[in-house]
Formats: structure tokens, sequence, C-alpha cells
């Protein structure tokens, strides 16, 4: 394939970066575990939307210190060699984002630690340090990468999206290129370019470097 294809790579976070659902896993820390989880079961029963449970979810962070919520998320575990593969796809001239659902300043924490170009994701504001009550949930990751394809005018035919849920398959259908990994739902693989299980992020590169090819400039 033409090594211009493609031009970024875009990833899920929630059990794609992290192995658990990460604000989730801390919420049972942060006290807050059977409120949000009963968010997630009136939501999985069609209860409220999408767009409702988020904005309830992240009403519950309201008032928390931001370091005391990050310092519980990271001790979910994350999948290997995070870092090590966005340097090599951004030595691809590709440009590396998250997209995901959880909020901005969860994806801000780990663009500055993992070196990724930006993000896609919920807004919830930060003010000297605490959380506050400024929501906008992104419920449809689709959407969000049309706007941020569009803001860099990049042809969403040009973008390869990695992900495991069921939010991240319509994702899949206005990318050029997209990569299930370590999911058990078949609507996922099946909507998928290619599935894969692994417990380490640079397997990904070695399959987007098959997808994209060596760029010239590359050694």
């Amino acid at each position: 394939m033409n090594a211009r294809k493609f031009v970024m790579v875009s990833f899920d976070v929630d059990k794609t970066l992290f192995r658990k659902p990460a604000l989730t896993t801390a919420a049972r820390s942060l006290g807050i575990g059977d409120r949000w989880d009963a968010l997630d079961e009136m939501e999985r029963k069609k209860r409220i939307t999408t767009g409702q449970c988020l904005m309830s979810q992240y009403k519950l962070l309201v008032g928390m210190r931001f370091a005391d919520i990050l310092r519980e998320v990271l001790k979910v575990e994350m999948i290997r060699n995070i870092r090590e593969t966005v340097e090599k796809l951004l030595g691809l001239g590709l440009q590396v984002i998250l997209t995901t659902d959880n909020p901005d300043f969860l994806c801000q924490y780990l663009v500055e630690h993992f070196g990724f170009n930006g993000f896609v994701s919920s807004k919830v504001a930060v003010k000297n340090g605490i959380i506050t009550d400024e929501i906008e949930p992104l419920p449809d990751k689709r959407l969000g990468m049309r706007k941020y394809c569009a803001w860099m005018s990049i042809p969403l035919s040009k973008a390869i999206h990695v992900g495991d849920g069921l939010n991240d398959v319509p994702v899949f259908r206005v990318v050029g290129y997209s990569i299930a990994i370590n999911t058990s739902l078949d609507k996922v693989k099946k909507g998928a370019s290619h599935q894969m299980e692994t417990d380490n992020l640079l397997d990904v590169y070695q399959h987007i470097l098959s997808v994209v090819g060596k760029p010239r400039s590359v050694d």
C-alpha cells in the first residue's frame, strides 16, 4: 500500500490502553462505585441514554480533587509499551490521537505522559485542581472524530482507529482502516478491518506498519 494513504491513528482508551475501564474502576476507590455502576446498568437496560449516563457519572466527580482521581486511575493496569508505540507511529509520519468518551482531563494526562498529538473526548472542567460541573459528554465518538478530522483537514478515509467496544463500531465504519483489539464482542470483531489479541501495543504498531508500508525516510 502507499505509505501516504493513512495520516492518523486513533486509539480508544478504556480496555484498549487501560486493561479495564479506568474511571469505572477508580470510582470504587473514590466511594462512588455503586452509583457509577447503577448508571451503567440503567444505560444497558436503555432506561437512560449514553449521553445521560456519562453526564450523571461525571457529575459524581464534581468537587473531587483531580489529583485524587488520577491517583486511583493510575492504579489500573495498562497495556505494555504505549509510549514506544506512539513514538514509532510518529516516526512513520502519522499523527497519533485518543478517541474516547472519557474526560479531557484524563486524556491530557495521557498526552503529556505518552506523547499523543491530541484527543477527542468528553469535556469536564477542572479549576484550581477541583472538578467542576462544566460538563459536555461525548456519547458518539464518531461525531467527535468527524469534527476533529474536519478541524485538522484530514479525510476520514486516511484515519485508522483502534478500539474494543461497541461504541468504537460507528468509528470503524467511517475511517479508512480499523483494528479491534482484545474484544470478545462479535459485532466489534466483524466491524473492524482486522482484529487481534495482545498485551503489547507494539503488536498494533507492527500491524499498522504492514498496512501503511515503510516510508522511504525511515531506515
